[in-house]
């Protein structure tokens, strides 16, 4: 999400908070499905490459393709400058991997869209199988988003989902936003995440997420 009025980025991370967050922040009135922004840091820092979207835009050019004025606005308007991609305020929210991996693993199996994107078809899918056979690896993990194209992580500011609100209120002192108190969005129950964890499943969570388990500092249990 960008705000040329605030000045900031806000990179959202599935499963942190951010739909609350972007609700707050003005991005959307009412929740409707997809209407997030979760594109990545490195996803926003290329809407400031004007040129290559001007090389790509006389491509498709000389190509005939009708794409060419799509590039060729970008180039000539883009979403954001570079001086305003270094100059506004980035944050984002992490939360402790095995708790945001079975919060996912629980929403995939009440969606029936969702379902189908992995092409399950059962709603008795065991969590163990889920990740060993239908989690992203690589685009997935929460450091995928916060990491620029120069491999740094450009971030002025990461709050934890574990104290959501007090974070929050910290952007919103950055931000000068009078009101900080977040509305509870998609909120779901079923109990500490601990309780539904084996010792396999947190071993291949720690496997597949071990980059952004370091990274944090997360801990099983916290």
């Amino acid at each position: 999400m960008i705000s040329r009025e605030k000045q900031f980025i806000f990179i959202h991370n599935y499963k942190t908070g951010g739909t609350s967050i972007e609700k707050k922040l003005g991005h959307f009135e009412v929740l409707e499905r997809d209407i997030q922004d979760h594109r990545t840091i490195a996803e926003i820092e290329l809407l400031t490459k004007r040129g290559k979207h001007l090389r790509t835009a006389l491509y498709a050019m000389k190509k005939g393709k009708a794409s060419a004025f799509y590039f060729l606005k970008k180039a000539i308007n883009p979403e954001l400058t570079k001086r305003e991609f270094h100059t506004f305020y980035k944050f984002s929210f992490v939360r402790n991997s095995w708790a945001r991996i079975y919060s996912w693993y629980v929403n995939v199996m009440k969606d029936e869209l969702l379902r189908k994107s992995y092409s399950i078809d059962s709603t008795e899918l065991s969590f163990e199988d889920f990740l060993r056979n239908y989690m992203d690896h690589d685009t997935f993990g929460q450091l995928y988003f916060l990491t620029g194209l120069d491999g740094s992580v450009p971030m002025d500011f990461i709050g934890r989902f574990e104290n959501l609100q007090q974070d929050f209120n910290i952007v919103c002192e950055r931000l000068q936003i009078e009101d900080p108190i977040l509305p509870r969005m998609l909120v779901r129950k079923y109990g500490h995440y601990t309780e539904n964890y084996s010792s396999k499943t947190k071993a291949l969570v720690y496997e597949l997420y071990k980059e952004e388990i370091r990274y944090f500092k997360f801990e099983f249990g916290e």
